[in-house]
């Protein structure tokens, strides 16, 4: 493997202090094969950028990348959480700080590739220091989301804190308990926590793939077709024990729909768009997200364009020093 600092790239293997390289985008637009090549050309270990792929037993459902990938370059932060544990946003960050110190001490540039927005914007911006949740009022909050749907809590947070409303989309759950959760625990908004961060943040250098939205919901339908053909995901969800996973592990896609075709309650004709629906809405949000961040820089993949064509873009860009994320 190529140590960046040798690659001719004007790129180096950055301490601490020095900028990272994200490769970002929506499921299904390619990311994984092409971001073994990059790393290859940086010299870069992978960080994975995903709050899916963390999980263990679910290689499949949240196409992990393979141990073959892993093998040729080493991944951090994938299939390393068990399925019943909560995982948070702020471990991630921890985790994902000391992965980042661990890689750049040994002379390794890092790449994190994902596409998990609040991630990557938690690890470039740091959290804000909010207090630790209260059970009780969590709860409560999840059953009104079950009793009422996320729409009805949505309402209830443009009222409380319409700063935060405006950044958290109305079928994201889990972002609305929390802001609420904050709420009624201190009487203050999430938002007003924003402007009081003290973490340190870390520049990045980000590029951002995607592809023309009719291409990419035809690559996700596909993908779904190929994992219930190909990749055996119907053994993968039957080896999972599905009455212990945790909040988090169940927000996997295509579960809500795998759970009742296994118990007889949905034909496989009605299964399988709903699950492609559901992924298709996901990249609309995905897109939502990273299209309202002014700072990364976009290559849009033509149909039927190489790995390596694009590979180079991406290393022009990082070369040109891209849109630095601070």
């Amino acid at each position: 493997m190529t140590d960046a600092r040798s690659t001719g790239l004007g790129l180096r293997a950055a301490p601490t202090h020095d900028a990272i390289f994200a490769l970002i985008g929506p499921t299904a637009v390619g990311k994984t094969e092409i971001s073994l090549e990059v790393a290859r050309q940086l010299g870069a270990e992978i960080l994975g950028c995903d709050s899916m792929q963390v999980y263990r037993g679910m290689a499949v459902l949240t196409q992990q990348p393979t141990a073959a990938q892993r093998a040729d370059v080493p991944h951090h932060l994938i299939d390393c959480i068990e399925p019943t544990e909560l995982f948070s946003v702020g471990q991630f960050r921890e985790a994902a700080m000391s992965t980042i110190a661990d890689i750049q001490a040994r002379g390794r540039a890092v790449l994190a590739v994902g596409g998990t927005g609040l991630y990557l914007r938690a690890l470039i911006d740091g959290l804000c220091e909010a207090p630790a949740g209260d059970p009780t009022i969590r709860d409560r909050l999840w059953n009104d989301v079950g009793e009422q749907g996320s729409p009805a809590l949505f309402a209830r947070l443009q009222r409380v804190d319409p700063t935060a409303a405006l950044r958290i989309h109305p079928h994201d759950a889990r972002r609305v308990v929390r802001a609420l959760e904050v709420f009624e625990m201190t009487g203050r908004p999430l938002s007003s926590y924003w402007h009081e961060q003290r973490w340190l943040r870390v520049p990045a250098l980000v590029v951002g793939l995607t592809r023309e939205r009719t291409e990419l919901y035809a690559r996700i339908d596909r993908r779904v077709e190929r994992m219930l053909r190909e990749e055996r995901v119907l053994e993968e969800v039957r080896q999972l024990d599905l009455t212990r996973l945790s909040r988090t592990a169940r927000q996997v896609h295509g579960l809500p729909y795998l759970e009742p075709f296994l118990r007889g309650e949905l034909s496989e004709a009605e299964m399988i768009p709903a699950w492609q629906q559901q992924v298709r809405n996901y990249a609309k949000r995905q897109w939502t997200w990273f299209r309202a961040e002014p700072r990364i820089h976009w290559i849009t993949m033509a149909r039927g364009s190489s790995a390596s064509g694009t590979t180079e873009e991406i290393l022009a860009a990082f070369r040109l020093g891209g849109k630095v994320l601070t």
